[in-house]
């Protein structure tokens, strides 16, 4: 049987394409690719975000965390010639949690193989679970699947849905520098959930993969543009409503929390 080229295709039958022929003992040679790794750093008012070190948070009082955490989902790359979308990943953890040392702190990195080598422009990524995924019984997800990883420390069950989101830490409440409990302090869980809540963030960027290259998208995430409401002013941790976004559910900060993404998040 003739060596078969594939030169191009729609993107929706790109793998299934490529199966097809496989199981049919064919050799197949794909047109030109590339990988992409894209990197997500995690900052707080442009400077690298280090867990229990202390940050100056709206004024005379310091705040600082102990986690933080966000599901990515839907993240496809935007190609510049058409108006087709390359899927690079379903859902997945980012996870900034470990990063206790400021002499080593590391983004939350993902590597995609067999990227098309085209010119795009852009990237579209969803913060949160999308609804199809969101689940709440852990045999939903085959063995190794993120949400299954993730099942036990993230989905909240009273409101049938996994956080979006876990953002953790103590409010320094009465200035001396110390970070205590509560009640000398104002502990704080920020753990946005519910399908209402998934963002999709679309960022513009002109690149070209070309064919062999290992590429960095590289990305950030700003805290404290996390913590802003109105007039950029920051959410007050003095008022005890603004310590969990489900213990009681808070749906108006999670709204505002979920919401933030869309300016926090950046393409480099």
């Amino acid at each position: 049987m003739p060596r078969l080229k594939i030169i191009k295709m729609k993107k929706f039958f790109y793998f299934l394409l490529l199966v097809s022929l496989a199981s049919c003992g064919d050799e197949v040679t794909l047109g030109p690719s590339g990988n992409i790794r894209l990197n997500i750093d995690a900052k707080f008012a442009g400077q690298p975000l280090v867990m229990n070190q202390p940050y100056l948070f709206g004024g005379a009082n310091q705040v600082q965390f102990d986690q933080f955490n966000f599901f990515i989902s839907n993240v496809t790359l935007l190609e510049a010639a058409t108006e087709d979308e390359t899927d690079l990943l379903e859902v997945a953890l980012a996870d900034f949690s470990a990063n206790t040392d400021p002499g080593n702190v590391q983004p939350a990195s993902f590597y995609f193989h067999t990227v098309p080598s085209v010119k795009y422009r852009g990237i579209k990524i969803s913060i949160g679970v999308p609804s199809g995924l969101n689940k709440a019984s852990v045999v939903n997800y085959g063995a190794g699947h993120p949400l299954k990883q993730a099942f036990d420390t993230h989905f909240w069950a009273d409101g049938n849905s996994f956080f979006f989101m876990k953002l953790a830490g103590i409010y320094d409440l009465n200035g001396d520098g110390i970070f205590g409990g509560s009640p000398a302090d104002n502990p704080f869980e920020l753990f946005p959930a519910k399908n209402s809540n998934l963002q999709t963030v679309t960022l513009l960027k002109t690149f070209t993969l070309d064919d062999g290259q290992t590429l960095d998208l590289n990305m950030s995430v700003d805290v404290l543009k996390l913590l802003q409401g109105a007039g950029n002013q920051t959410i007050d941790f003095a008022d005890p409503s603004n310590l969990s976004t489900y213990n009681p559910s808070n749906d108006d900060l999670s709204a505002l929390l979920m919401g933030n993404f869309k300016t926090a998040l950046e393409l480099k």
